[in-house]
């Protein structure tokens, strides 16, 4: 039995929000630099439920599973306009393309290495997407395949330092004689969008009444539409759709984008906002963790995170050789799918490769669409 009944909705929601705030104002703050807030919010979690402070299950938790997680999918993914997206991303997208199959074979070569040790087809499943599409589609993929709290507590912690040093090794690559042997190094080159792109990731965000409230109604209709899409599938198919109802909530989302392309563009807070729902959950998986299992299963996944995104970056690097991309389309491909595009942009501008940051940057949103279903497809085909 816990301190706080599993079943008090006041105090858990209390909980859960207070510790999102806490990992929000560690990332703002420079303890940020070292420790993410993603890490705090699973670490207090994870102390508050095995002290029995809190319940390892409860009300609020299954409300934040079910329903908080995909409505922040709509919020972090609106402004996919995927013409837009081709357009300014150019090579860059065909080595985010061999990202993409360097990471899939690298899931999949650790996974038949591991397999014996605690390496399941979701764990591979939910890397394919965290890889390729970041925090979003770890999340989303997870909920998906209907990973357990404590197990994704555990794939995420133990790919927190491997993911750390395949950012080292991305912002090593270009110093690398024998990749600079490999690849024609492009000159470096101011651009006025490179430069609008890097300060639209740092810009402060706006507050609208208008704009909030219209970003909840559209997630909300989105999500709604896409249970309606999944039972009409279920009905016609005689197959259950629930586990990939956020399929359905990614492909009505891309749609929309697409759709109405102007008009969202425009739309400000939306993301922040759907930062809130994934630190919220966070929160939960934090306080879903079991330690033992943590401990137990922790070690085999931090070396297959190691196996695999060794695999990928040397698979990656060989096939941008191959398609005959230079250094900053190659390292900009690979990091955009690897680590995100916030790091990459980061990477790409100390390099003074001002021409690759909008690349980058709508590369990085394009991840995010790939990553669900490519997770996804991964853990369905291991089963």
């Amino acid at each position: 039995m816990s301190y706080i009944a599993a079943n008090d909705v006041l105090a858990m929601t209390a909980i859960v929000f207070c510790m999102a705030w806490l990992g929000f104002a560690t990332d703002a703050s420079r303890i940020g630099k070292i420790i993410p807030g993603v890490v705090v919010v699973l670490s207090l979690g994870t102390l508050l439920s095995n002290l029995k402070i809190t319940a390892f299950s409860s009300t609020v938790a299954d409300f934040i599973g079910q329903y908080v997680v995909a409505a922040a999918i709509p919020l972090l993914m609106i402004k996919a306009d995927l013409k837009r997206i081709f357009v300014e991303s150019g090579r860059v997208m065909i080595g985010f393309a061999a990202a993409c199959v360097g990471i899939v074979i690298g899931v999949l070569v650790g996974y038949y290495l591991l397999q014996p040790w605690h390496v399941s087809a979701q764990v591979a499943g939910v890397y394919a997407g965290g890889f390729i599409g970041g925090t979003i589609s770890l999340v989303a993929v997870a909920n998906a395949v209907g990973m357990s709290a404590t197990d994704l507590s555990v794939a995420t912690g133990a790919s927190m330092i491997p993911s750390v040093l395949g950012l080292m090794t991305l912002v090593s690559l270009p110093s690398l004689r024998v990749i600079q042997r490999m690849f024609p190094t492009p000159l470096a080159a101011e651009d006025a969008g490179g430069s609008a792109a890097a300060s639209a990731l740092t810009a402060v965000p706006e507050f609208r009444l208008t704009h909030i409230s219209g970003a909840l109604a559209m997630t909300m209709t989105l999500c709604a539409l896409s249970r309606v899409v999944a039972d009409a599938v279920t009905r016609m198919s005689g197959h259950d759709q629930g586990q990939y109802r956020i399929l359905y909530v990614t492909v009505l989302t891309v749609v929309a984008a697409n759709v109405f392309p102007k008009q969202l563009r425009r739309l400000r807070g939306e993301f922040e906002l759907g930062m809130i729902f994934m630190y919220l959950f966070f929160a939960m998986i934090g306080l879903g963790t079991d330690i033992t299992t943590f401990l137990n299963n922790a070690v085999s996944l931090f070396f297959y995170v190691i196996i695999l995104l060794v695999i990928g970056i040397v698979i990656t690097m060989i096939l941008c050789k191959l398609l005959r991309l230079n250094l900053a389309e190659a390292v900009t491909g690979c990091g955009a799918a690897i680590v995100g595009p916030a790091a990459t942009v980061a990477v790409v501008a100390g390099k003074g490769w001002h021409s690759m940051v909008t690349p980058a940057v709508m590369t990085g949103i394009l991840c995010h669409v790939v990553g669900n279903f490519v997770g996804i497809a991964i853990a369905g085909l291991l089963r």
